[in-house]
């Protein structure tokens, strides 16, 4: 029996808005959980940091079991692990616990986002798979406007730990309606090293070499200072952890409007054109944030510029990998792209963090993260000129077998 779509989007959504609130949230939160657990302020990078990058690796380690075990076996072994994970920060009193489990919430959420997309495709076909993916792609800007303002409040009213308590729940509660959703004979494919090999030989094709240049980086430079926003407006601007919520709300509302622009202009064939114009956009509101150049600098507008350019890049950069191999490799190149993102997300900490310096309640370093971030997003451009090569070599019939028009 064929579930309802909307009943079935709707569980999905709800799955994945926890599971990204319980990443976002903790930039806000890095301050408050810093000072209650003894964790030196300028170590918190490295905290909110630690997610992505396991999440990167559990998505490459667990793709060929989403065929062998199926899509909802994977899910619902995932989600149950993200719970307890979430519970194990919750009940964390010191810096190695809870980085420990920040890291095995990184190893069970990793998965969790591309097997929901593959989950919606084998339900459904046509018109309401599309819709479905669509609706399941803005539980990331959900998160951003409603979810962290929401945990925010709860941390101020309840404390920080009841955020994950929170998450633990919901998804556990969320799991056991999951046990209903429709199941779907596997499709274990030839040995398991062979499919590991398929998933990393992706980097041997020189126009998906291409496309990942240009995610990493355009990830790489913002997710460097993205970790640091909590401490640096702590100290510098005395934002509260509702105003860096606010902040996150403005941004998500600027993650609306980009993508709205992007499906826009997309109907024209202007994928790269966005990717280099919203990393630009990136570039100008980083550069005003970070070299502090006003004595109050209106914060909240500088994220919805970010979020902007940031939201505008992502459905065009999704859209050219659609088109850029054949359809036998597009699950995997999606997939491997995925893992490529994480990875510069969780990286971004580990090299703006050794920038940081705390002094005087002062936080010193943001100017520097924000000329390299600038730097990284600058190269976009370029790297999407040649990225442009594979994609009008797919529409000319060259070695590429798609043929979208794309424009710059």
């Amino acid at each position: 029996m064929a579930p309802r779509p909307r009943l079935f989007g709707a569980l999905l959504f709800y799955l994945n808005f926890w599971v990204i609130l319980d990443h976002l949230v903790m930039i806000p939160l890095a301050m408050a959980i810093s000072t209650d657990i003894g964790l030196k302020p300028e170590h918190t990078g490295y905290l909110i940091s630690s997610y992505p990058v396991t999440a990167a690796l559990s998505a490459f380690l667990s793709a060929p079991f989403s065929d062998r075990l199926g899509r909802k076996r994977l899910l619902l072994f995932a989600l149950t692990g993200f719970a307890f994970a979430s519970l194990g920060c919750a009940l964390s009193s010191n810096p190695t616990q809870i980085f420990f489990f920040r890291l095995l919430s990184g190893v069970f959420g990793g998965p969790i986002l591309p097997n929901s997309f593959a989950y919606v495709g084998d339900a459904f076909s046509g018109k309401e798979r599309g819709h479905l993916i669509a609706n399941l792609a803005l539980s990331f800007s959900a998160a951003s406007i409603l979810g962290v303002p929401l945990g925010a409040w709860m941390s101020q009213a309840l404390g920080w730990q009841s955020v994950f308590y929170a998450a633990a729940l919901m998804t556990l509660l969320g799991v056991f309606g999951l046990f209903k959703g429709p199941s779907f004979a596997p499709e274990a494919r030839g040995k398991l090293t062979r499919q590991y090999k398929e998933l990393a030989g992706l980097w041997l094709r020189p126009e998906a070499r291409a496309a990942f240049f240009v995610m990493f980086m355009m990830m790489i430079g913002l997710f460097g200072f993205v970790p640091n926003i909590s401490v640096w407006l702590s100290h510098n601007y005395g934002y509260g952890v509702t105003d860096i919520a606010h902040c996150y709300m403005i941004g998500g509302i600027g993650a609306i409007l980009g993508n709205r622009l992007a499906g826009r202009f997309l109907t024209k064939g202007w994928s790269i054109g966005l990717i280099s114009g919203g990393s630009l956009m990136m570039a100008l509101f980083l550069g005003l944030a970070c070299f502090e150049l006003f004595e109050k600098p209106p914060i909240e507008i500088f994220f919805g510029g970010i979020m902007l350019g940031g939201s505008m890049r992502i459905p065009a950069h999704q859209t050219i990998l659609a088109d850029l191999v054949p359809v036998a490799l597009r699950g995997r190149l999606m997939s491997m792209n995925m893992i490529v993102g994480q990875m510069a997300m969780g990286l971004g900490g580990f090299w703006s963090s050794p920038l940081v310096r705390i002094e005087a309640d002062h936080m010193y370093g943001m100017p520097k993260i924000g000329a390299v971030a600038i730097i990284t997003l600058l190269c976009v451009p370029f790297l999407a000129a040649r990225l442009k090569h594979f994609v009008l070599a797919s529409t000319s019939g060259g070695p590429l077998p798609a043929t979208p028009n794309h424009k710059v």
